[in-house]
């Protein structure tokens, strides 16, 4: 009688853990506290964050709620921040 639960229990820990183990296990460039990988995301985020921003600067000067010198000095700040990030980028990916 003990038998029967013993195996029926292991075979139930068995498919716990083979459905738990994609959650758990990460491949080796994954792992938690690859500093290189997450300042690379972070800067892709930030890229895509400025660039968004341009086109918003620029839908916004389109639409009248900026006036030219507003629009000149926020989309100037705002492509050079872009240019930069991606100097950053291009430097990440080369070295």
């Amino acid at each position: 009688m003990l038998a029967p639960s013993l195996i029926l229990a292991a075979l139930a820990l068995a498919a716990v853990a083979a459905m738990a183990w994609p959650l758990v296990a990460r491949p080796a460039g994954d792992a938690p506290g690859d500093a290189a990988d997450d300042a690379r995301r972070a800067l892709e985020e930030d890229l895509r964050r400025s660039l968004e921003a341009v086109r918003e600067i620029e839908m916004d000067h389109r639409a009248g709620n900026l006036s030219d010198e507003d629009f000149t000095a926020l989309d100037r700040a705002e492509r050079a921040r872009a240019v930069e990030l991606m100097r950053r980028r291009d430097e990440l990916t080369r070295g």
